[in-house]
């Protein structure tokens, strides 16, 4: 039985392992472990989500089984593939199969190419035992220094980009405005997060918002946010996943996954699946004091609420009659709970940690 962490890193992936090449890095998982290995924190594990987890699996094992933390290489879990198995973006059930498998009292979800300052989860940690939650400012990297395929530690490379977020959030501006991402990097407890109910489904199908949603019903527990200076992440500039769909007449007769020229360029992952804005969804959230996601059906009253916020950001009707099929889709999503999720897969022959 190994020792519970503090912090459990949630990561999930929807690339190849290689699609940080062009970087000059041979692997993102190596070197994501190779730099979790430099945190000053080190009661950590990596809970990795990765959408080739079938393909990755042997090659993986090779990496993290001498590793001086426990690495939980999981696929998505069974029960939210809802979206994943109709090739749309599934950002929200990824990281609730990341609140699954993940046993650290503090949680951190962050997306695949991002890398990180060797005192970053040590300052997550720092304001989690002083009662606040930390959010980590992102520094969008152009380049990035590499040695024999791995970053250098500390990391270094081009910078362009400051996260634009950071005077907001000193000066305690938190509330989300339509079109920001203002709680990604958020941290959070196991508890809070299983006491919401993890993040929320609905605004999967396109991307947009779901930090900022998960954020606010945070903030209605009562929850604080800080952020630091310090506290940065780096994200290193690539190609988008969702330039590309996964085709089941792409994959060989040996179930391998074939070199991504083999990949159509598509919107499918990104574009509206339905006619909605995500901001009415989060508007729901707010307006109806909803704590807790996913364990209902979407309701008349919300309907409402998320017409009236897509017809005025977006200047359009989504409940029109030419949306129904889209919107069966949507309303069609599966509810669950993820506390009852947990004790399930512990309990089953599928855990090993």
């Amino acid at each position: 039985m190994n020792k519970k962490p503090k912090l459990s890193l949630m990561i999930h992936t929807a690339s190849f392992d290689t699609f940080l090449q062009t970087q000059g890095i041979t692997s993102y998982f190596t070197s994501l472990c190779q730099n979790i290995c430099q945190q000053t924190l080190k009661e950590i594990e990596l809970v990795y989500v990765d959408t080739f987890y079938d393909h990755n699996k042997n090659n993986f094992e090779s990496v993290y089984k001498n590793l001086p933390f426990v690495v939980k290489h999981v696929p998505i879990h069974k029960n939210h593939r809802y979206y994943f198995d109709k090739d749309y973006a599934f950002i929200s059930a990824a990281k609730n199969t990341g609140i699954l498998y993940a046993d650290g009292e503090l949680l951190v979800t962050c997306d695949d190419a991002e890398f990180f300052p060797d005192h970053l989860f040590s300052l997550y940690y720092s304001y989690f035992t002083s009662g606040t939650y930390m959010i980590a400012m992102h520094n969008r990297m152009k380049s990035i220094i590499t040695k024999d395929g791995v970053p250098t530690f500390p990391i270094n490379g081009d910078i362009y980009v400051n996260d634009h977020r950071f005077k907001a959030f000193k000066e305690k501006s938190l509330i989300h405005k339509n079109g920001t991402w203002t709680y990604a990097g958020t941290s959070f407890s196991l508890e809070d997060a299983l006491t919401m109910n993890g993040f929320n489904e609905k605004m999967d199908g396109c991307k947009s918002l779901e930090d900022c949603e998960f954020g606010s019903r945070l903030q209605m527990l009562g929850r604080s946010f800080i952020s630091d200076k310090e506290g940065i992440v780096y994200i290193v500039d690539h190609p988008s996943y969702s330039s590309y769909v996964v085709r089941n007449s792409d994959t060989g007769e040996d179930g391998q996954i074939p070199d991504l020229s083999f990949y159509l360029p598509t919107n499918k992952n990104i574009n509206n699946l339905i006619a909605i804005e995500n901001y009415g969804v989060c508007q729901c959230t707010t307006y109806f004091q909803e704590i807790t996601a996913n364990k209902n059906a979407i309701t008349e009253k919300q309907l409402k609420v998320i017409q009236k916020e897509t017809i005025k950001y977006r200047g359009f009707d989504p409940l029109a009659d030419d949306n129904k099929e889209k919107m069966d889709i949507w309303l069609n999503a599966p509810n669950f709970d993820l506390a009852s999720e947990r004790k399930e897969l512990r309990n089953s022959t599928e855990w090993r940690w």
